[in-house]
């Protein structure tokens, strides 16, 4: 099977969250039994000597609204499936799809010009495709435009990371983009309270969708969690899947992680110990041998970070020890930062470093993660496989991959235990960190769940033959 795999990011070329990890893993895994071309934008923060991606002299112009956008073809000098496309409109940008003063007010062009030329390349190097998955708004344009302008025979998969995020523009988009008025511009489709909505003609357009957990999937079927488009998902639930998803192995691994002070895994477990020591003395944290929790993850409302900033005058009277690394909105980052050194057994640090997460990960007891709503959320998959035990709320992916460690004559090798919270409000938030110190306590019981926690196979295997089963 012959697989066209289009992200907006793909990890370790262009991240911004979870989509980019999940672009570079799922391809990697799915490559073991078909063949993947995966497609992202050249953007100007792509490293093109390191990762080996030159010019293929390959160029073709797509003509938009009497405009003509040159599209430059990339790719890397090993490897003949993964594709890069280079416009200036679309990756000359210091960030993927904002700055400091929002969202780039031309998106609608970049990622519709993405679309076209996704398809345009597909069809000008006559790549025999069977299955094109597309990702997010960024690339729900392609679904749109192979059902209508391009009436292409390609089953078409479009998978929703997160559908808080939808790509909601003008409606003078719809002449930019050169898309019939007569044919798209309708309620059930691409129209939107008088605007456009990328995600909503990805919903309509594509032959299956899928998100990326069984309980999200049900989730965005109601007024709580469907955006004003639960009445859509409801409408085209018969093409709906929930699939998790998993982590690469390969890149989060204790046993080889070039990041973290020691190796250790489940056979050597109290290596682990030395992370955490090592790690407490350089952040200047008191009495390492206390728990230690962490977060790391994007400073926004649904990550849970108001639930973070109360507990903290809470948490530094706790005999545990806090660290925090995150990066978002404006509002948080300024609140956070004043609070940097403010609690002596709380580190802060606003930004983020992948090597120091990595570090944060092999220390870590527990992880927080009160996360409003999670579509799947990868860091408790990763938390386990680095021997932690992940505190989260019921929601989403969360609850599909924690079990709470009072329940666990329900547990399985296929499901990580954690402490969960169902009620969403700092009472049950601290009752939950409360269980955790508890817990730690019973060190005996602690490790046999963060041991059993390293024995969860959260990788791809398992997701993506399930991928395979809705391509076929």
């Amino acid at each position: 099977m012959n697989i066209l795999f289009a992200s907006s990011e793909i990890f370790p070329y262009a991240k911004s969250g979870g989509l980019g990890d999940v672009a570079h893993s799922l391809p990697a895994e799915l490559k073991k039994v078909a063949n993947v071309y995966t497609f992202m934008p050249l953007y100007a923060s792509v490293d093109r000597l390191k990762y080996n991606i030159c010019s293929s002299n390959f160029s073709f112009n797509i003509s938009l609204n009497g405009i003509a956008h040159k599209i430059d073809l990339y790719q890397k000098t090993d490897n003949d499936f993964e594709f890069f496309l280079y416009n200036p409109v679309l990756c000359d940008r210091e960030s993927l799809y904002n700055d400091h003063y929002g969202e780039f007010g031309d998106n609608q062009l970049r990622f519709g010009l993405f679309s076209y030329a996704i398809i345009e390349t597909m069809l000008r190097l006559k790549l025999k495709i069977d299955v094109i998955h597309i990702n997010d708004w960024q690339t729900a344009i392609v679904a749109l435009l192979a059902k209508t302008k391009y009436s292409l025979g390609q089953k078409i998969v479009f998978t929703i990371h997160n559908l808080a995020y939808q790509g909601i523009f003008h409606k003078s988009a719809m002449n930019e983009l050169d898309l019939s008025w007569e044919e798209c511009f309708k309620s059930d489709r691409f129209e939107y309270f008088d605007q456009v909505n990328f995600l909503k003609a990805g919903i309509f357009y594509s032959d299956a969708i899928t998100t990326v957990s069984p309980t999200y999937a049900l989730e965005i079927q109601t007024p709580s969690y469907g955006h004003t488009l639960e009445n859509m998902l409801i409408a085209n639930n018969h093409k709906l899947h929930g699939i998790i998803n998993g982590i690469s192995y390969d890149i989060f691994n204790p046993s080889n992680d070039k990041n973290i002070y020691k190796h250790f895994d489940k056979h050597n477990y109290d290596l682990k110990l030395k992370n955490k020591i090592k790690l407490s003395k350089e952040l200047n944290l008191p009495e390492p041998h206390r728990p230690l929790f962490i977060f790391i993850g994007r400073f926004t409302p649904q990550k849970g970070v108001d639930m973070i900033l109360q507990s903290l005058h809470l948490l530094k009277d706790f005999e545990i020890n806090v660290a925090v690394l995150g990066n978002g909105d404006k509002y948080y980052n300024g609140v956070f930062a004043k609070l940097i050194n403010k609690y002596p057994n709380i580190h802060i640090k606003v930004g983020y470093d992948e090597g120091f997460a990595r570090k944060l990960y092999a220390a870590a007891d527990f992880l927080l993660m009160p996360s409003m709503f999670e579509p799947c959320g990868l860091n408790q998959m990763i938390m386990m496989r680095y021997g932690g035990v992940p505190i989260v709320a019921k929601t989403g992916g969360l609850k599909d991959s924690v079990i709470d460690y009072t329940e666990t004559e329900h547990y399985t090798k296929e499901v990580g235990v954690g402490i969960t919270f169902e009620e969403y409000n700092l009472f049950w938030y601290m009752h939950a960190v409360t269980k955790a110190v508890s817990l730690y306590s019973r060190q005996k019981k602690y490790i046999k769940f963060a041991k059993h926690n390293m024995s969860v196979d959260n990788s791809w295997k398992h997701s993506a033959k399930e991928y395979m089963k809705v391509y076929r």
